[in-house]
């Protein structure tokens, strides 16, 4: 139950509060005093979008803040999920500020809208000025049947299975779309890959080709240049390994003398032992290289054709070739492995679709049983508000595609008169007649659910004379059961409420606010009197007003 209201610096409202009670309340007021305002600043604390046009006083922050007795709506488990302390009476808050952008909370607690709107949902029900052109909309008039059959849990399982569908056939058609792009290629990174593979490819094989055929190019002056080096070095009479040779023993007499001397001939000895090493090596490099001219065609052949390949796939070098080799290696196994998911997930839609079906039907099921009873209660809700001679009809259209909602397509026919044959209601309804035709509707589903409050925008549009006593009656009614709060106009419905708010303008320091008082039992009958007043409220109009309050 709504138990308070604080709203603050919000639209004309500078600060007000507002306390509620059980039973039936009605808010009134001149047109343009302000009574929507009321309404907008409670959708604030229901999730509603917000922006800075909000905003009274550009300076400040806009405050809305609600208190709700919960304490017999067993919600304990939503404030355990989403990890929140829980109170009896608890207090869901919105601030917004000068740039629009808004903060809410659950008993002081920052929270998600959704996590707002999730709680606000189980609290409070605002049926909005136009809302009654919701009628129109199927999924708002499929709603209205599910909420009658208690569909709600029994949909989430159905939206959850739906959700996971939508998931696998996504990936599925994106994976689909690969495979056919990869398809198209298969046969051509085949034929890469095999010549790539034939090739037999080694690891820095450019290179050493490279190398070889520039020693075999200069094969003549390689092993001339060589044979002459290690003339100097060991062959000639007088050479380089004979000279160290005598160095050394020169040094090994002095040797005795001077431990320097000593190092020296050591020194010596190791120079010896790698210029012998390396005349060996130079000899045994001349005579290794070859003047063979088919066998430098053949390497330069191999090098050509390794070069031909390195510009066919954009690559510098051989190591890059063979890791490309090791791409196109990997893309067709990608190819097979891919074809082998979609295989796996093609299964597992069927599988989702398969459950997809089966809670289709139950809700089908279900619909198609709790249509007559609502089509019952609905049309007796309607004789009670005058339209006796009305005829109201829920048609179902099973459809094959699935939805968010099912495969199912809910019609309202409709006829306020006898004879006239139903057509469906967005065609034919009056504003008078979708007025009472949404409060039927709000009062059967209402009835059904196990919402605390329910607060009504001017429902009463399109309505007056003795029709407007009928709505009266039905709002009192249900007011037994749930906590009611109406915005109206009419002296007929404000005149069953337990508690009554008359919203006005006020100027002050020449600014205009919107304020809110709660009226004794003699203001009451005023505000009722000019409600039926032209612009004289006379004893006539008084007296009916003590009439319609039963005074």
């Amino acid at each position: 139950m709504l138990l308070s209201l604080h709203i603050e610096n919000y639209a004309l409202i500078r600060s007000l509060d507002i306390l509620f009670d059980q039973g039936f309340t009605v808010i009134t007021g001149e047109t343009g005093a302000g009574k929507s305002i009321l309404l907008g600043a409670l959708s604030l604390v229901t999730g509603q979008r917000a922006d800075s046009s909000q905003l009274h006083d550009k300076t400040l922050k806009c405050f809305v803040e609600a208190e709700f007795d919960i304490q017999r709506l067993h919600l304990h488990p939503f404030f355990e999920e989403h990890n929140l302390d829980y109170a009896n009476h608890t207090i869901l808050r919105r601030e917004i500020n000068n740039l629009g952008k808004s903060r809410a909370f659950i008993n002081d607690t920052p929270v998600t809208l959704p996590q707002l709107k999730e709680l606000s949902d189980q609290l409070i029900d605002i049926h909005s000025q136009h809302q009654h052109l919701l009628i129109h909309d199927a999924l708002f008039r499929l709603q209205i049947v599910d909420n009658y059959a208690n569909n709600q849990t029994l949909l989430e399982k159905y939206q959850h299975i739906h959700r996971q569908h939508e998931t696998v056939v996504k990936e599925l058609h994106s994976l689909k779309k690969i495979q056919q792009e990869m398809e198209e290629r298969r046969s051509y990174l085949s034929f890469l890959s095999k010549e790539l593979e034939s090739t037999g490819l080694q690891t820095n094989e450019d290179k050493e080709l490279e190398e070889k055929i520039a020693v075999m190019s200069n094969a003549e002056t390689i092993k001339s240049t060589l044979y002459a080096a290690n003339q100097h070095l060991s062959d000639q009479e007088v050479n380089a390994i004979s000279l160290l040779k005598e160095v050394k023993r020169d040094c090994e007499q002095l040797s005795s003398y001077s431990t320097a001397i000593t190092e020296l001939t050591k020194r010596l000895e190791n120079i010896l032992i790698e210029s012998q090493d390396i005349s060996y090596s130079l000899s045994k490099i001349e005579n290794q290289i070859e003047v063979d001219p088919e066998q430098l065609a053949f390497l330069q052949q191999r090098l050509d054709t390794l070069y031909t390949l390195l510009r066919k796939h954009h690559v510098n070098d051989v190591n890059e070739l063979i890791d490309k080799h090791r791409d196109i290696d990997e893309q067709l196994l990608s190819i097979d492995n891919n074809s082998e998911q979609i295989e796996k997930l093609d299964t597992q839609r069927v599988e989702l679709n398969a459950k997809l079906q089966e809670k289709a039907n139950q809700l089908t099921e279900n619909r198609l049983a709790a249509i007559p009873g609502l089509q019952q209660e609905i049309l007796s809700k309607l004789q009670a508000l005058g339209m006796k001679d009305s005829h109201f009809h829920i048609d179902i259209e099973n459809r094959l595609q699935h939805n968010e909602t099912g495969n199912d397509k809910v019609s309202f026919f409709f006829s306020a008169n006898k004879g006239i044959p139903e057509e469906e209601i967005s065609k034919i309804a009056s504003g008078g007649e979708l007025s009472r035709i949404m409060l039927a509707i709000k009062s059967v589903i209402t009835e059904s659910s196990l919402l605390p409050t329910v607060v009504f925008d001017e429902i009463d549009t399109g309505i007056s004379g003795d029709v407007a006593g009928k709505v009266a009656k039905m709002m009192k009614d249900l007011s037994s059961n749930h906590q009611l709060v109406s915005i109206t106009h009419l002296p007929q419905i404000a005149a069953k409420a337990t508690l009554h708010y008359h919203v006005y303008k006020e100027v002050i320091n020449d600014k205009t606010y919107t304020n809110i008082r709660k009226l004794t039992t003699e203001e009451r009958i005023e505000e009722l009197a000019k409600m039926m007043s032209n612009e004289t409220v006379t004893a006539a109009a008084r007296n009916t007003a003590k009439m319609l309050m039963g005074i």
